[in-house]
């Protein structure tokens, strides 16, 4: 019995001894890694200052999803139409953070002719939801009739309460809650309600910014008690949300 007491032992000091290894491995990778994104977004941010829009068109086919994301995000704030297909193109991309910021991208550049495969992307069932958000969101901002048309089916504003509602990521949660304060209407007012109670202090500021974008009178007691929020911005975002509300009356 002893001498399996000891082993067990043993092999606990082996497993915290490979753990702390496997961490500090961990830290130096991400650490790594930090720099490695930091140098792309010097040459990303190069690029956009030199408008050289061929160079960061090239970046978008680039084998780095992290190469990709940073040139579309660039690609909207030049906001040339000559990179309105490119980004186009590159809402068809493997990774869903480098479609959800050509959706981003496309929304602020707001060409027509953006707006036909935003809503293939919006209507994408199996596409990961903060691609839909991104592609509702670059749809309000064109704001045609074709792209409000889309905006109006029940089930858009259904994903981005779910959203809001059940996703694990805090800035799905958030941008879920910025969509619907602009989109969202009178369906969105108590699921934003309750998301003034989230555990993230963003998603719960965003919630009351929304809340005083739909200015829905339901709102005025949930957003007087979030004038008492542990964090600033929140408190700050419903005051200014009730004020908006009391405007309208």
């Amino acid at each position: 019995m002893e001498k399996i007491v000891k082993e067990a032992k043993k092999r606990v000091k082996e497993t915290e001894k490979l753990m702390k290894k496997m961490e500090k491995l961990r830290k130096k990778r991400m650490k790594e890694m930090e720099k490695q994104m930091e140098k792309l977004m010097i040459e990303i941010e190069k690029l956009k200052k030199r408008g050289d829009i061929e160079g960061l068109i090239e970046m978008l086919k680039d084998n780095d999803e992290f190469v990709r994301w940073g040139a579309a995000k660039a690609l909207g704030e030049i906001g040339d139409s000559r990179v309105v297909e490119p980004l186009i193109e590159a809402l068809k991309d493997d990774d869903e953070l480098v479609r959800s910021s050509a959706a981003e991208a496309l929304g602020k550049i707001g060409d027509s002719r953006a707006v036909e495969p935003l809503i293939e992307a919006l209507d994408d069932a199996d596409a990961d939801v903060i691609v839909q958000i991104k592609a509702a969101e670059a749809l309000h901002k064109i704001g045609n009739e074709r792209a409000n048309e889309a905006l109006k089916h029940e089930w858009v504003i259904g994903r981005l309460i779910r959203a809001l509602r059940e996703d694990s990521r805090w800035l799905v949660r958030s941008n879920a809650a910025e969509v619907l304060g602009k989109i969202g209407g009178e369906r969105a007012v108590e699921p934003l309600i309750r998301a003034l109670e989230d555990s993230d202090e963003d998603v719960r500021r965003k919630a009351a910014e929304a809340l005083g974008e739909i200015g829905d009178e339901r709102a005025v007691k949930p957003l007087t008690g979030a004038l008492k929020d542990s964090n600033e911005s929140v408190r700050e975002k419903a005051a200014e949300a009730l004020e908006k509300i009391a405007k309208r009356d």
